[in-house]
């Protein structure tokens, strides 16, 4: 059996079509635009007359991610029985933690991405972060994606194993989970199906199984921007610098005119070519190096030399990117100083206060995404512990059981707070005890 396979995005991600006879229904708008935002993500040679080296969306995504999980911080409200369900569900917390940042980052590069619960070598559940650009989405429903394909490759010896899991959802909520191993001489293709336990680490899986437990979803937690899709229009999520596709090219792009105004704005000798050869000892000639001395053929009418120095158009350049850089914060929603030169950007207080409140909101919204992910992933966790027999069924109220504090965000500083607080127990406006219990969030 030997199956071609296009690349869907670049060499990570194969599509289903042909494996699985499932057709992927993301159009080829949102392709091209995903395969633009990791392509963007990943540059690092320049392209197209573009400079890289200021790594712009890299750049959004970690001063977002950093001011997300600055203070961030989760407990259980109270301290569960050892081996008890919520002392289960206690470790598990802490282990989705632990990827956090992977999740956030990714779930901005391609607007979306799959935390998935999958069984480690310890008897417990690890939790792996899937990349928009390393799964298909071959149908949905009224509530979500019914069916997906994921890929993982592993380039062993100069060949390629491909995994690819089919997960899909019935109307009833049982999730089934399909398996196939394909091993290739390129990343590209789907050359032979192989038995699974070709590879250890697949040895376990079986070609299809049904889960008896209803999952009522595909058995992993979906994350996607809460940014409306300005690509097509579909259910898809976009990157958080989508709206700046553009303008990080222009920048990129003002970056290597930048770059070529110095190198071709050097100071330089002009001579006629015959001056800069002299004897080589040896019985050869030797010229000088043409990066400063520039040679004339023929008669120059100038027996000397002449300096050429133009005056650098640097701070033309310098704006531009100025400019380039407040729009990108703009759309995006950043505060100004995130990405721009602040005092090249900022003149009075109320700009500052604006920007500082969209960038508050970007915030909050990023953080609501992640509080809603972590419940999920716990209410998945629970289903898959019962599923695999690593917890009993009782059930677990997980809201009221999960704490989750942010610290001081932009619009809220807590010691102020505090401080305004304690101003009004001293002027007798407000009662000692019900400012405690607004302080440690008390009854």
């Amino acid at each position: 059996m030997n199956i071609k396979a296009q690349a869907l995005f670049d060499d990570t991600a194969i599509t289903g079509a042909r494996a699985f006879g499932g057709p992927d229904v993301t159009s080829s708008a949102m392709k091209t635009a995903i395969r633009e935002w990791f392509d963007l993500f990943f540059m690092r040679v320049p392209e197209r007359e573009e400079d890289p080296a200021q790594r712009i969306p890299c750049a959004i995504i970690g001063r977002l991610v950093k001011a997300c999980f600055a203070e961030y911080d989760s407990s259980f409200n109270s301290i569960p029985a050892p081996g008890s369900k919520a002392d289960w569900m206690n470790i598990v917390r802490k282990a989705i933690d632990a990827v956090k940042l992977d999740v956030l980052q990714w779930a901005m590069v391609g607007g979306e991405c799959f935390i998935k619960p999958a069984p480690d070598d310890m008897g417990g559940l690890a939790y792996q972060v899937v990349r928009r650009d390393c799964y298909n989405v071959l149908a949905r429903g009224p509530g979500g994606i019914t069916d997906v394909l994921l890929c993982e490759r592993n380039h062993i010896g100069g060949r390629f194993f491909t995994l690819l899991e089919r997960r899909s959802v019935d109307r009833r909520g049982y999730l089934t989970i399909q398996n196939k191993l394909y091993l290739s001489n390129t990343p590209t293709t789907l050359e032979y199906e192989i038995p699974l336990d070709s590879l250890p680490q697949y040895a376990a899986l079986a070609p299809e199984h049904t889960y008896s437990v209803p999952f009522g979803g595909l058995g992993m937690t979906y994350i996607r921007l809460p940014m409306a899709n300005n690509v097509d229009g579909s259910p898809d999520g976009v990157s958080v610098y989508e709206g700046a596709v553009q303008l990080i090219h222009n920048i990129y792009k003002n970056e290597y005119q930048l770059g070529r105004e110095f190198e071709l704005g050097r100071s330089r000798i002009v001579a006629n070519a015959d001056k800069l050869v002299t004897p080589d000892p040896e019985g050869g000639v030797m010229r000088l190096k043409d990066d400063v001395f520039v040679g004339l053929d023929g008669d120059t009418n100038d027996k000397g030399l002449t300096i050429f120095s133009p005056a650098l158009r640097d701070e033309s350049f310098e704006r531009r990117k100025q400019s380039y850089l407040k729009a990108c914060e703009n759309i995006i929603g950043l505060k100004r100083g995130i990405l721009s030169d602040v005092e090249a950007v900022e003149r009075t207080a109320k700009e500052i206060s604006s920007s500082e409140g969209d960038y508050s909101l970007s915030i909050m919204d990023l953080q609501r995404m992640w509080y809603d992910a972590l419940l999920e992933t716990l209410r998945i966790t629970d289903l898959w512990g019962q599923a695999l027999g690593l917890c009993d069924a009782q059930a677990v109220d997980l809201e009221q059981l999960l704490s989750v504090s942010w610290g001081n965000g932009v619009l809220y500083d807590a010691d102020k707070d505090w401080a305004d607080t304690l101003s009004m127990v001293e002027a007798g406006l407000l009662k000692p005890e019900l400012a405690l219990a607004k302080k440690y969030d008390l009854p």
